[in-house]
């Protein structure tokens, strides 16, 4: 749960907060911040992050602490919250653009003992300004959420520094993004955060054409490595062309056989043994469209848009087989308790559909599910679906649809 100086929004959309938790929030002159954080008020538990305690309802660093206060707690359990900490092989500066590439770019993975990561996708929609309803809503569900790292898509522009707020509010590194988008694209990018170390080794575009004059990929594809305990995974952040307009089915098909194009440069340079892929795809599995035979370039295209010479017609629209000929494997996780796979329309009272995904090798899945809030108790009861053991309490149910339209996918995967 996060605050700022005004409790009302807070008790309008957070379930569980007491009254005086929510007069210490916002009586506490810490400007914009989140309950179990550096120097910010205990949670509703009165507990803190790991590494923390609770002292006076104000989450401090044990050397400064003295004695433990009453009703205090030496932190969260970190298998379910992993420590803040600040990545130290993140890019060097936050760069908007995120040009500047890592230097640890093209280094093999280190041995694994059966290391589990916890990843998170998630189109956000917007991150909102810093301390506003939408940026305390997201800041919630990503913490709830507890992960090693978290891929987001729909970036603009304006969002960089309010993200930058909320992953220093998270105790978590400086977020890592993809280049900023050509005019086709729109202003949306990707982005990566996380408490661990996260590298870009790659923001992959149009150049993955063999013809220099090729602009045919909106929003670049953007390539991280994440490592824990010495274990490496690639990660391949994405966030597909909308619409079902013939049109967007070209450009989507476009995009994926670029995407291809991708996940062998990856595997080529040998950033991380194992791969995962994982974003906004907009589009359905069980769409009747996907087979669709696309013959011709559309006539109503942007100026600016330029089909590389290498793509040639007719295209099968298929943008999963993309995935399936690459060897991947997709995971199809659950709402919890529930055998329900749909991440988009959710939140506005709709069935929804399907849009995001996740697809993998090099790993094995432990457990999978889509989040949402509403679904959230707390337990693994029945009926029997996806769960998983999550950070701090339950969410109220309107944190979700606040957050996003779209509901985040969690998994946790085992690197062998």
């Amino acid at each position: 749960m996060l605050c700022t100086m005004t409790p009302r929004p807070l008790s309008a959309f957070v379930a569980g907060l007491s009254l005086a938790a929510v007069t210490n929030c916002a009586t506490q002159d810490v400007g914009s911040c989140i309950p179990g954080t550096p120097d910010c008020v205990c949670t509703a538990a009165t507990t803190c992050d790991a590494g923390l305690r609770c002292v006076d309802n104000r989450c401090i660093e044990p050397e400064d602490s003295g004695t433990l206060g009453g009703g205090g707690s030496e932190g969260t359990d970190p298998t379910l919250l992993p420590p803040s900490q600040t990545a130290t092989e993140t890019q060097t500066e936050t760069d908007p653009t995120g040009a500047d590439e890592s230097s640890s770019s093209g280094a093999p993975a280190g041995p694994c003992e059966g290391t589990v990561l916890r990843m998170v996708s998630y189109n956000i929609q917007a991150v909102g300004t810093e301390g506003s309803a939408q940026w305390q809503a997201l800041g919630s569900v990503l913490r709830r959420l507890g992960p090693d790292v978290a891929c987001l898509e729909e970036i603009e522009d304006e969002d960089v520094a309010p993200l930058q707020a909320l992953t220093d509010a998270l105790g978590w590194g400086e977020p890592v993004f993809a280049n900023t988008s050509p005019g086709i694209g729109g202003e949306l990018r990707n982005a990566c955060i996380g408490p661990l170390p996260i590298t870009r080794f790659s923001s992959y575009g149009s150049e993955l054409s063999e013809d220099p004059d090729a602009n045919d990929v909106g929003r670049d594809f953007l390539g991280v490595r994440v490592e824990k305990d010495g274990c490496a995974v690639g990660i391949l952040a994405i966030h597909a062309k909308s619409g079902q307009e013939t049109i967007d089915l070209f450009r989507r098909q476009v995009e994926f056989i670029r995407l291809g194009q991708a996940i062998a440069d990856a595997r080529a340079q040998r950033f991380a043994d194992a791969l995962v892929v994982m974003g906004d795809f907009n589009e359905d599995i069980a769409d009747p469209v996907i087979g669709t035979s696309l013959t011709q370039i559309p006539q109503a295209l942007p100026p600016s848009y330029e089909l590389g010479a290498d793509i040639q017609l007719p295209m099968t629209y298929d943008p999963f087989a993309v995935l399936d000929d690459a060897g991947l494997t997709r995971l199809d996780p659950t709402h919890e308790d529930s055998d329900e796979t749909t991440t988009w329309g959710v939140t506005d009272g709709f069935d929804g559909v399907r849009l995001d995904y996740v697809f993998y090798e090099g790993v094995q899945p432990e457990a999978q599910l889509v989040y949402d809030s509403c679904r959230d108790d707390g337990i693994d009861d029945p009926p029997a679906g996806a769960w998983l053991p999550l950070a701090d309490e339950p969410l109220g149910c309107g944190v979700s649809a606040q957050a996003s339209d779209h509901l985040p996918i969690v998994v946790e995967l085992r690197v062998e």
